[in-house]
């Protein structure tokens, strides 16, 4: 609808209406040193300088050509064309939030193709619509084990998990009466199954795993996921999707809950969102799954038809008993996960995480044989992996980026421990002469020479 502002007369018969002067008096409750004088002038910008001051401003930004090698939840992949053809049709970019029971059965299939296509790379039986990041999934699925296990309230977190999603876990359980206690880890980066062992007890409800984990190590589940289901522990898997058209899914590795975040598939960096996190469980968990699902039916013509199947939320059910107070799914960018799924198809997505696997690997052999530099290849990593230097990081990173390289993630803000630490992530987006001339710089750094 057009906007149409108020008028004097209008603004006056209201403030009237609720005994006020002006409406400064709206605002009293905020402190003056919050508050921005009005100016004197007020007329604003012509359309015209409005888009030179734009200009002037942009021209301020430096965007330098660097490779990246950064990852750690947010990688650099290449999103096939099609992606943003289909998501920048005016029927989905500018659909409303699709969680009305009238949404368009356009938007309903689309939200049920990728439920489909979730389900089938995790190997579980249901999927929800999406929530809003791998973060929020992994929260989310703790609180389902807690709703499941309603006598126990603690969940065992693998300390390899991404330091901001175990952030998130925490805060979301911090008000939930839930008790947070950690998996330790190896110097390989895999999982220490004894500590494991220990810290399972009768009041544990869930254990939620990374893998491949934060350093980029693909954990051995098997033996955890035994273990917890001996002690009726729920296992909730956190994988970067790619990663499942290579090894196991969580449903043949025996996973209660699956959940990760869907950027991989076909989203941009985009500055760290928005992205779109992926959950699956198996059937007897549905109920409490959070969101909503949608399913697919016949009308009264027997026309195959969708439909919002499951939304226990706030909106629709007593506070206390609702499963989530999620809002909304992320439609849009679910959709474009779901592009690039079928862009690649089953062959295709192996394909692709098998170059993923081997490009990592080949830079990772590589390095690992310059003197200098420290690569543990006792585990087997996926598309990161962990590098360490004798030089100082600093030092390491100034000769990196003179040369037009973003060689990875510090870890040292994550783990005091990997201070000389660089988490390096390698995608389909790198040939082998970037990798090489990676090598090259990486034994300049190692070197004598390698000085600033």
């Amino acid at each position: 609808m057009d906007f149409i502002s108020n008028k004097d007369p209008q603004i006056k018969e209201m403030l009237s209406s609720i005994g006020i002067k002006n409406i400064e008096e709206l605002f009293c409750d905020i402190p003056a040193t919050l508050k921005l004088p009005r100016p004197s002038i007020d007329d604003g910008l012509s359309e015209y300088e409005g888009l030179r001051h734009m200009e002037k401003l942009a021209a301020k930004n430096s965007f330098p050509s660097f490779e990246n090698y950064l990852g750690a939840g947010a990688y650099e992949h290449h999103v096939p064309a099609l992606v943003n053809a289909i998501c920048s049709k005016s029927e989905f970019l500018t659909s409303y939030t699709p969680y009305q029971a009238e949404a368009s059965q356009g938007m309903l299939q689309a939200i049920f193709e990728y439920q489909s296509a979730i389900c089938a790379l995790t190997g579980m039986d249901v999927a929800n619509a999406s929530v809003y990041d791998g973060a929020s999934a992994c929260a989310e699925a703790a609180l389902m084990a807690l709703r499941h296990n309603k006598t126990r309230s603690k969940i065992l977190v693998a300390d390899s998990l991404h330091p901001n999603y175990k952030g998130v876990v925490e805060q979301y359980l911090k008000n939930q009466n839930g008790k947070i206690e950690t998996i330790k880890f190896k110097n390989d980066g895999s999982l220490d199954l004894e500590d494991f062992y220990n810290k399972v007890d009768d009041n544990t409800a869930a254990v939620l795993f990374q893998s491949p984990n934060f350093f980029g190590v693909v954990e051995e589940l098997k033996p955890f996921i035994e273990f917890a289901k001996s002690k009726g522990v729920l296992t909730i898997i956190c994988a970067n999707p790619i990663a499942y058209g290579l090894f196991s899914s969580a449903g043949e590795l025996g996973a209660d809950i699956a959940v990760g975040d869907c950027q991989p598939l076909g989203l941009s960096l985009s500055f760290g969102g928005p992205y779109v996190g992926y959950m699956a469980c198996k059937q007897e968990l549905v109920r409490q799954m959070p969101g909503r699902i949608v399913g697919e039916t016949v009308d009264t013509k027997n026309r195959r038809g969708f439909v919002l199947t499951l939304q226990a939320r706030e909106q629709h059910i007593r506070r206390e008993k609702a499963t989530s107070n999620i809002c909304t799914n992320q439609a849009l960018a679910a959709l474009a996960a779901l592009v690039g799924i079928l862009w690649y198809g089953p062959n295709g997505l192996k394909e692709l995480a098998l170059t993923n696997y081997q490009r990592s690997n080949y830079l990772k052999n590589h390095l690992n044989n310059v003197k200098g530099l420290k690569v543990d290849t006792t585990a087997t990593t996926f598309n990161e992996f962990v590098l360490t230097f004798e030089k100082p990081l600093e030092e390491v990173l100034t000769i990196f980026r003179k040369e037009g390289i973003e060689p990875g993630i510090e870890l040292g803000r994550y783990y005091p421990s990997y201070k000389q630490s660089l988490l390096v992530a390698v995608t389909e987006t790198k040939n082998k002469d970037q990798l090489d001339r990676y090598i090259n710089v990486a034994k300049l750094c190692a070197s004598k020479k390698g000085q600033l």
